[in-house]
């Protein structure tokens, strides 16, 4: 287990039950398949999108890659 593994396994999570139209579930579903990504961390991914999008979630930084942190 990684690091940010372990910081995010230690992370408190409150139970929100949530209502979506039968074929949305059933896309979901779908979508939890194929993409082997729980249904529970799609919805935190869509969740968190919707924050940001809204302004109440700081946009992620980027992390500098090798190729920026050279002085040419």
């Amino acid at each position: 287990m990684h690091s940010h593994d372990v910081a995010k396994a230690k992370r408190a999570f409150r139970q929100q039950s949530i209502y979506l139209e039968p074929e949305k579930a059933a896309l979901l579903a779908t979508l939890a398949e194929t993409t082997l990504i729980p249904k529970a961390v799609l919805l935190r991914k869509a969740v968190d999108a919707l924050l940001e999008v809204n302004g109440l979630l700081p946009k992620p930084r980027a992390v500098p890659t090798k190729r920026s942190q050279t002085v040419q």
